[in-house]
Order: structure tokens, then C-alpha cells, then sequence
């Protein structure tokens, strides 16, 4: 978990300008909780001294919120400082609501540079929860041809695809072959793909990755939910997939990914970069990139630049599936 380092821009503003006051509250040497990384930081694990104080960047979605602010309630000693903030826009001016609800009552408000803090004295109302409690488990039915595949996912605050089969994963299921020796779904979420995928091939052997340490603990929940056996590891895009024993760099007869595009508000094409950049080096001869994507992103050149010929298999207008093949 970081400390005294806050790059959150109009946020980093408000607590600058308003140092002196955070500092008569005691905040002394705070914990920052600014990803989802500092959830797994051993104060907020509870295998570490607690802290004086923390300062909670706002995330995205209340569950999100109350998981976090559970965690920091967590690390901070009782009667420590606690501060949240986040842009007007982001929704802190709600957020009091679960601040109160989890450390205790806002003692004051400060506002400017479009965004709000609330300050207060932890009283470690949510300190006695785990990951546990923030687990919950949905489920979908996934429709091939006649048969009906369902599955329960399990999902934690912040892990996406979870609670309903979106589109463009239920576009992406329809158009993949099935029936591929090894396979690796990048960018897993909860698991949706991977398991659907090990249900209607178990002779297939299935990877699943994701930078997300939630979204990795999220996708074991769910093959062992469903008694789906799977092969479940924290990579960011392909840079965690290890060598075979052979010392031979794994191989992959299909690579499959519905990738995230969005970094907050703006269109991010690093994911697809780094994939295009990197699947070359994961695919067996012959080997096959599927992704899916919205219609509108221009995904394909990037993929035939990197890997090989590249088509569009299916485009309902909204979603496109995209087929990338080994040169």
C-alpha cells in the first residue's frame, strides 16, 4: 500500500490546499488505498500493525466503495484518521453515506477543485470483515445451439462480467471453435469464458488469466463452484504465462479475450497493443486469436499488423468478433 503518494489529480488538489486542517484531524503518515492492490496490503489484511491514518481514493460503484472503505477500517487503528475523496463527478457527494456506515460519522466536509472529502475518526464499524463477505454468486445460462450451459459466477466489487452474460461475451461464445487441445482466455473477469468453454470441451485444456488479483480469486470461486477444473493465474495480458517443463515457452492452440477499452472515461488501446504484440509468441503453429470488441473499435489492423491474416467473423451492429490466425 502506498504512502504519501496520491496522483489522482483534482482529489491531490483539494488535500493540498487543505494539508494543514487533514493534519489537526491527525492525519499523520496515511495509508493511501488508490487500487485494488492496496486491498491485499497486510494492514488491511490484518497481518500487520494497524496504521494512523489512511486517505481512501473514491473507486468505482458502492459495492466497490463499501470494500474498500471495510479495508480501511480494517487498517487503521480505532480512533485513527480516515479521509475519502473523489471528483464530484465520480459520486462523491454521495459518499458520505457508506463512509459513515463503515468508519463512523463525518467530522468535516471539505470541498473544491470539483471534488469533496469527508474526514473521521475511525471506529472500525466493518473492521471484521473479510473477502468472504464481499463474495457473491450470480447465475447465467449460456444457450448453444439446444443445449443450455449454466453456470453460477462468483464475483467480488469491481470484477467485471458478473451478475449476467453480456453480449458481447455471449457473441464471442457463439463464434469460437470449440473442441481446441489448449486454450487460454486473457482477461478472464470471473470466468465466464473459461468455464463455459471447459463445460462444452473437457477434453481441453484451459488457462485463464487476468491482471486482476480479485478477478483471479473471483474465477477460482467459479470453476469450484461449478466442479470445473481450470488452470487460474495473475498475468498482466500474457506476461505471466511460465515456461513448460520442457523450458519451452507454452503454446496455445487458441487465445481468446474480451478486452477492456475503457480507462475511466477515455478509449484505451494498450490491452489490445500488448495482446497483439505478445499472442504471436503463445500460438502454436496454425494457433487462433479471438476477440470481441465494440463494432466501432478498429481493432483488426492492429491484429493483422502483429499476428497474422485477420477477419471479421460476426458483427451484430454493436459487437464484432474479431479472427486473428498465427503467420
Amino acid at each position: 500500500m502506498s504512502k504519501n503518494k496520491i496522483s489522482n489529480g483534482l482529489p491531490l488538489a483539494l488535500i493540498e490546499r487543505n494539508r494543514v486542517a487533514l493534519a489537526a484531524h491527525g492525519l499523520k503518515d496515511p495509508l493511501l488505498f488508490d487500487s485494488e492492490e492496496s486491498l491485499f496490503a497486510p494492514q488491511a489484511m490484518g497481518s500487520a500493525p494497524e496504521a494512523e491514518s489512511a486517505i481512501v481514493l473514491l473507486p468505482k460503484g458502492k459495492a466497490l466503495i463499501d470494500m474498500t472503505l471495510a479495508f480501511a477500517s480494517k487498517a487503521v487503528r480505532k480512533g485513527g484518521v480516515v479521509v475519502l475523496t473523489g471528483e464530484n463527478d465520480a459520486g462523491i457527494r454521495s459518499a458520505n453515506v457508506a463512509f459513515e456506515a463503515n468508519i463512523g460519522p463525518v467530522q468535516e466536509k471539505m470541498v473544491g477543485n470539483h471534488s469533496a472529502l469527508y474526514v473521521g475518526m475511525n471506529e472500525k464499524l466493518t473492521a471484521h470483515k473479510n473477502l468472504a463477505d464481499f463474495l457473491a454468486y450470480e447465475p447465467i445460462v449460456y444457450k448453444n445451439g439446444t443445449e443450455e450451459i449454466a453456470v453460477d459466477v462468483a464475483h467480488f466489487p469491481g470484477v467485471f462480467n458478473t451478475g449476467k452474460l453480456d453480449a458481447g461475451t455471449r457473441l464471442l461464445l457463439s463464434h469460437i471453435p470449440y473442441g481446441k487441445k489448449r486454450v487460454i482466455d486473457v482477461g478472464c473477469g470471473a470466468g465466464v469464458i473459461g468455464t463455459i468453454y471447459k463445460k462444452l470441451s473437457p477434453d481441453s485444456e484451459v488457462s485463464m488469466c487476468d491482471k486482476s488479483r480479485l478477478a483471479v480469486l473471483a474465477t477460482k470461486e467459479t470453476l469450484k463452484k461449478n466442479g470445473v477444473e481450470a488452470d487460474v493465474f495473475e498475468s498482466d495480458v500474457l506476461a505471466g504465462v511460465t515456461r513448460g517443463a520442457d523450458g519451452r515457452t507454452t503454446q496455445f492452440d487458441l487465445i481468446v479475450s474480451n478486452p477492456p477499452f475503457h480507462t475511466g472515461i477515455a478509449t484505451d488501446y494498450a490491452f489490445i497493443d500488448r495482446l497483439s504484440h505478445e499472442a504471436k509468441n503463445f500460438l502454436a503453429p496454425s494457433g487462433e486469436l479471438y476477440v470481441v470488441a465494440n463494432s466501432f473499435l478498429p481493432y483488426e489492423r492492429t491484429l493483422e499488423m502483429n499476428v497474422g491474416p485477420t477477419t471479421v467473423v460476426k458483427d451484430d451492429g454493436k459487437f464484432k468478433v474479431i479472427r486473428t490466425t498465427l503467420q
